[in-house]
């Protein structure tokens, strides 16, 4: 969500700042600012919509301003409504501060310091953390002491970047249950919540943990822990895996991404196969086969990818899958076992709501797998095994590749832990990794090479304001993951069901023209799937039939059918994907909308 930038060093800061929030713009952010050591102290530059209104107002007002010191911020709007007040830095006194995540206890803080005479002047629980951290520097002196006791004060989560007036090209910083990382360069120090801003500069960061203390000059960069000893933290080494690397040629990085799927898919699976099986540490699948139940806990996209886990598990392996929403999860989980097994998935492995489910988890002393695209990001540090999929570096806001990657990954671990069980054959998981590894990239190419009918259909079927989206099984699990995509991006109200609900209330909705997705693959629910298709098209509803096979009562029924060609059902819906992906990215770009960075979403979301 928000992005933090601090930069401590001999260029002009405000060019590294503002290049550093550019590189964090994929997050999602409704208002940016900059606080810099200026000639006569701090100054404060802040704006609501794009980074380019900061850069306007720092060429129209402060031109000549220098400086080697500053931090940055994008902000995505949790209290207090997107505007320039509410944008950080936000000032108290001699602090400046910005502020990623949410503070639960701000109204109680904030009259308490209201009682001790500040004037506040935003709606936002940040500006709080400023208030707080100046009125024990204004009492004490000591920075150190006013970070450490405002720490204490603070319930929620938090990584914060701060300027003292009197501490000039000084940056302190500090976090708990938010990334935050610092990076030393030839040409200055910076902090960031995100390697991403920095990977241009360095290939090593510093992670601090939670209640560390952060100080950076342009010549040092000290970590203090909580009882305020220095410390030493080795660096993170950073591979090519998730370098970002621009849109390559591509319009917009969502259809970049969506083409990168085979390759994803490919790179993701390789790491796990040998000799043509499937291969993982020998702990991890005897964890699983021992499972007396699954649990798959996720957030948004990856849930709907858990889901697609859930059938392979179930139908391999034998074993019993729960998938849970990870926000509900934290606080109504259900009675758990000490045989369970918990799969946490991220793309940023930073998800808030995940992570406080993972921890839960962890303290009940049960085993616990991560499924993450980035390294060393809070749940695969904190995990007891991690597995990463090698998707590469996401920047659109909607998940794309990170999906495919994520489902392929849970196949193949499926296969695992079912070879170690022996509920499959070597012979059976050999030819399926092979359809998997090999034959499944080479559908999905078939599909990307097939954009100019993907983008007719939009156009056919994404007229109306509502759209909806029917199937039975894991043909339902891809409804839910094709309707979340077209939803965040084209802004068209539409909705999942499971085909056989329809009658339980769904099809009052259903009235002449409106368009109605519906997805069948296998055999097995075909017929019925196909029957409740033609309810909604006798009640005039425009049908759009995704299969995996035409049939006379297909091309009866619906309007229109795609064909997707896939060398297996059970990945049917991986490949699939891809042609919802497309049809989401043509109905926005149609629009005239933001592909990449639709409204009021992030890409990282690291506060509940």
């Amino acid at each position: 969500m928000c992005g933090i930038i601090g930069y401590c060093g001999n260029e002009d800061s405000v060019v590294r700042l503002i290049d550093g929030l550019k590189a964090l713009e994929y997050r999602g952010y409704d208002s940016a600012g900059v606080s810099l050591f200026a000639e006569d102290g701090i100054l404060t530059v802040k704006a609501s919509g794009r980074i380019a209104n900061i850069d306007t107002r720092l060429a129209d007002e402060h031109s000549g301003v220098h400086a080697e010191c500053g931090i940055g911020h994008t902000r995505w709007a949790t209290t207090g409504k997107p505007n320039d007040i509410n944008s950080h830095p936000h000032n108290s006194g001699k602090v400046s501060i910005v502020h990623n995540g949410i503070i639960e206890n701000y109204k109680e803080l904030k009259r308490a310091c209201e009682q001790q005479g500040v004037v506040f002047a935003s709606e936002t629980d940040s500006e709080v953390i400023a208030a707080l951290i100046n009125l024990k520097y204004t009492e004490t002196g000591d920075v150190m002491q006013s970070l450490r006791w405002t720490m204490a004060q603070l319930t929620g989560s938090y990584a914060v970047a701060a300027l003292f007036a009197d501490r000039e090209k000084h940056v302190f910083a500090f976090r708990h249950d938010n990334p935050l990382i610092a990076a030393a360069t030839a040409d200055g120090n910076y902090l960031a919540s995100d390697f991403a801003a920095v990977s241009k500069y360095t290939d090593r960061y510093y992670l601090p943990e939670d209640g560390d203390i952060v100080e950076m000059t342009a010549d040092y960069i000290k970590f203090f822990d909580a009882d305020g000893n220095e410390k030493q933290i080795e660096p993170v080494v950073v591979t090519d895996m998730n370098r970002a690397d621009g849109k390559q040629g591509y319009p917009h990085y969502m259809l970049k991404e969506i083409h990168e799927v085979p390759r994803a898919i490919r790179d993701t699976c390789k790491d796990h196969i040998y000799e043509n099986l499937p291969t993982f540490d020998k702990e991890l699948t005897e964890k699983l086969a021992g499972a007396g139940r699954i649990y798959i806990i996720a957030c948004g996209t990856a849930l709907n990818a858990g889901k697609l886990g859930k059938t392979y598990f179930e139908k391999y392996a034998g074993i019993p899958v729960s998938c849970e929403t990870a926000s509900e999860f934290r606080y109504f989980p259900p009675i758990l076992n000490e045989n369970d097994r918990f799969i946490f998935i991220s793309q940023s492995g930073e998800t808030a709501d995940t992570a406080a489910s993972l921890r839960m988890v962890k303290a009940r002393g049960l085993y616990t797998i991560a499924v993450v695209n980035t390294p060393n990001s809070t749940i695969a540090r904190e995990a007891d095994n991690v597995i990463y999929t090698r998707a590469g570096t996401e920047t659109a806001v909607a998940s794309t590749k990170a999906y495919n990657a994520q489902a392929s990954l849970l196949f193949i671990l499926a296969l695992g832990a079912a070879l170690e069980k022996g509920t499959v054959s070597e012979e059976t998981a050999a030819a399926l990794a092979d359809k998997l590894v090999n034959q499944l990239p080479e559908a999905v190419e078939t599909i990307l090479a097939d954009t100019e009918k993907i983008k007719a259909l939009s156009e056919k079927y994404c007229t109306a304001h509502s759209c909806f989206f029917i199937g039975r099984g894991p043909d339902f699990y891809l409804a839910e993951e094709s309707s979340l995509k077209l939803k965040e991006i084209s802004y068209i109200h539409c909705e999942a069901y499971a085909a056989g609900e329809l009658k339980h209330g769904t099809i009052a909705l259903i009235e002449p023209d409106v368009p109605v997705i519906s997805i069948i693959s296998g055999d097995k629910i075909r017929s019925k799937t196909i029957n409740n298709a033609a309810e909604v098209k006798a009640r005039e509803a425009k049908v759009l039939m995704v299969t995996d096979r035409d049939t006379d009562e297909a091309e009866h029924t619906a309007d229109d059918v795609y064909v997707i060609h896939c060398p297996d059902s059970d990945l049917f819906h991986i490949c699939a994907a891809v042609f919802f992906q497309l049809f989401a990215y043509h109905t926005a770009l149609g629009k005239g909308w933001d592909v990449d960075k639709p409204r009021n979403l992030a890409k990282s979301v690291t506060v509940e």
